[in-house]
């Protein structure tokens, strides 16, 4: 599964995170929605945060498996 999908959603964070990230971390936000991606040779994680759960539904098209909802 790749993130290509998202870029035309996705804008990224242009100020760098207030604590040091250690795992490539990169941060993107969209219209109520803010998102983090961190990446190695291996794998890719996506993790979204959201003020309404329905933002998140869009992101279904995309295809990704959620393997862990907090809400």
């Amino acid at each position: 599964m790749s993130v290509d999908g998202l870029w035309s959603v996705l804008r990224p964070v242009p100020l760098g995170p207030f604590l040091p990230t250690y795992s490539a971390e990169r941060f993107f936000v969209a219209p109520g929605l803010l998102a983090v991606i961190s990446a190695d040779e291996d794998e890719a994680v996506a993790c979204f945060g959201a003020l309404h759960r329905g933002t998140l539904t869009p992101l279904l098209a995309h295809g990704f498996r959620w393997s862990r909802f907090d809400g």
